[in-house]
């Protein structure tokens, strides 16, 4: 129990509320447009009171929560766009199970490469899914039923992959409000933070990979060690 709140805690509270700060950044800006990003801190000063900015914070909550579902569509497609696989191992593990098709788990597994060793644990006791992205619910199904530190690490893996694809999404729309305040305002000056904005958003979104990719890892890897601790893999003895 102690775990599973902690997991459930401080890491999606931050992830949604740093998540969610572009968006409202971005309404405060369609709201009260400003030149240059120096203009902006005496209008925060101006409304600089504690009732302001933990109704900020709630908002950049609310909204960090919400867009998760956009934010995840966004995500899918610069990787489609980028060719960018954010799984541990990928398509391997299917190409690697239906070469292993033969092989059964009770004969002799110990010539076989580590990725092999995995690839059968995984068929054994949870099956290998249609598609990928399903196997994470089931590993971590299986880790908390065996009480694994490895939930715990994952948890704090997608939680920060979920922050910053959330950035990187903001950041577009900060650049997007930028142009639109440049038409507003009839001033170039807007547009000159765009082109960092676009990079930001860039970045962001190659750390969001890695983190999902590190997640998934943490889970898959825990979901081995765990197995094996509990079924260790049959050997046959030579004569």
């Amino acid at each position: 129990m102690e775990q599973l709140k902690y997991t459930l805690g401080p890491f999606e509270l931050f992830a949604a509320i740093i998540g969610g700060s572009p968006f409202v950044l971005a309404g405060i800006l369609l709201y009260n447009p400003v030149k240059t990003l120096a203009e902006l801190v005496p209008l925060i000063q101006q409304s600089g009171t504690i009732a302001i900015a933990l109704t900020i914070l709630f908002l950049s909550y609310i909204l960090g929560g919400t867009v998760q579902g956009l934010t995840w569509r966004y995500f899918l497609g610069l990787c489609s766009l980028f060719k960018k696989d954010y799984l541990f191992l990928g398509e391997q593990i299917p190409q690697r199970y239906q070469a292993l098709q033969p092989q059964t788990i009770g004969d002799d597994v110990s010539h076989l490469d580590f990725n092999d060793r995995l690839v059968l644990q995984l068929s054994k006791h949870i099956g290998i899914p249609k598609k990928l992205d399903w196997m994470n619910s089931r590993l971590r199904a299986y880790l908390r039923e065996r009480n694994s530190p490895a939930v715990a690490v994952a948890e704090s893996f997608i939680a920060s992959h979920i922050m910053y694809r959330n950035l990187s999404l903001g950041c577009l729309v900060l650049g997007v409000v930028s142009c639109v305040n440049a038409i507003r305002l009839g001033s170039l000056a807007p547009l000159l933070i765009v082109p960092f904005l676009g990079y930001g958003a860039y970045l962001l979104f190659w750390q969001s990979v890695s983190f999902k990719k590190w997640q998934n890892r943490e889970l898959i890897l825990g979901f081995y060690f765990a197995s094996i601790k509990e079924h260790p893999p049959e050997q046959s003895e030579n004569p």
